[in-house]
């Protein structure tokens, strides 16, 4: 397996529902998908690229982008919960791919898609990697609510004129490192994000998430999981603070909980080289 893999020899787009589902896939072995999280200008590349070649070198590795992210359309409006459907959307894939079953590996949003899919379709997951669960599955205990990087991220949506410098202010809480926010990468995540396409994602995700409040409290079934899980979170995680985590981890039977030093959101990035060994590890062991 190349150590380089490019955007476009790995790109693929199908139909899921009569609209594009986007995706990266190399590598052989068990499979292992890969779902990015939310935030303004996100794609599975923008999340995982990095992480591509390693994981690829031991598992078949398919990178989603979810429905309203990166280049995956949408529905106007969504007919059930937007984490319900994005599962859908995940296991209808494997059935084209000829994927029986997989281990799932999620950030943020994606985490819970994660948790989502494993409840709606547990013969399908084996192992369960959760990196900084979203709201759904993680509940404030102490740090104040909304964090630091979810107002940011709400001065972004929200604001009548979305500026570059508003999307640098999100980024930056996303990470304790802030020379990852470089000049390229806010140039690139703002060009996304101001794309027609996926600000209407975006506004259609929320709009699901408002029909559908109760859907996404997936700790009301957490308990049901029996599936082996690793929970990791940054320790300066300042979008999904640290105390998030013990909710979850305390109510999913087979978790185990892994914090990273100097770490926010993106474990995956700045503690790459150990996060890659941590969940290989993990997966590995099944």
């Amino acid at each position: 397996m190349p150590g380089d893999l490019s955007f476009a020899d790995t790109s693929h787009t199908t139909k899921v529902n009569g609209l594009p589902l986007h995706y990266h896939d190399a590598g052989e072995g068990p499979a292992l998908i890969l779902l990015h999280g939310a935030g303004p200008g996100v794609s599975a590349w923008s999340n995982f690229s990095g992480n591509f070649p390693g994981y690829a070198q031991n598992f078949r590795t398919v990178l989603v982008d979810m429905p309203g992210f990166g280049k995956s359309g949408h529905p106007e409006e969504y007919d059930r919960s937007y984490l319900q459907y994005a599962a859908d959307a995940v296991v209808q894939l494997m059935d084209e791919l000829g994927i029986s079953k997989a281990h799932l590996l999620g950030n943020s949003l994606g985490a819970s898609v994660a948790v989502r899919f494993v409840l709606a379709y547990p013969e399908r997951a084996d192992r369960l990697v959760l990196m900084g669960p979203g709201s759904a599955l993680s509940i404030g205990l102490f740090a104040p609510r909304p964090s630091e990087g979810i107002r940011r991220l709400m001065e972004f949506a929200t604001a009548k004129e979305k500026t570059p410098e508003k999307l640098e202010a999100f980024l930056r809480s996303m990470v304790f490192d802030q020379s990852l926010v470089t000049e390229e990468l806010i140039a690139d995540r703002y060009q996304a994000a101001i794309d027609p396409a996926t600000a209407g994602g975006l506004k259609a995700m929320q709009v699901a998430n408002q029909k559908f409040p109760v859907e996404g409290e997936l700790w009301r079934e957490a308990g049901q999981i029996k599936h082996e899980v690793l929970i990791t979170w940054g320790r300066e995680d300042r979008v999904q603070p640290l105390d998030g985590a013990f909710v979850g981890f305390r109510l999913l039977e087979n978790a185990r909980l892994h914090v990273f030093p100097k770490c926010g959101h993106w474990a995956m990035i700045e503690q790459r080289v150990e996060f890659e060994r941590l969940t290989q590890d993990f997966f590995a062991a099944g």
